[in-house]
């Protein structure tokens, strides 16, 4: 199996924020996400990106693992 091509998913608004997710299959078959979250109403204003550590088995199991961990970051501005 090679690395697929990204995959986004439709964005998510929490607390005044939108969270942008793009998840690729590794090599393994093992799924990773990265997270992006902007201010809503300010496209242009990046607040943070990153992914969660570790890689998961499922497409679902690493989008929800970015969601929760971007919600977090938002939680303790």
């Amino acid at each position: 199996m090679n690395d697929q091509p990204a995959e986004p998913t439709a964005p998510l608004d929490y607390k005044g924020h939108q969270i942008l997710l793009t998840s690729r299959q590794e090599a393994d078959g093992t799924w990773v996400c990265e997270y992006l979250i902007n201010e809503l109403g300010k496209p242009q204003k990046e607040f943070s990106k990153g992914h969660p550590d570790g890689s998961s088995p499922s497409r679902e199991a690493a989008e929800l693992a970015a969601v929760q961990k971007a919600k977090a970051l938002i939680d303790l501005r």
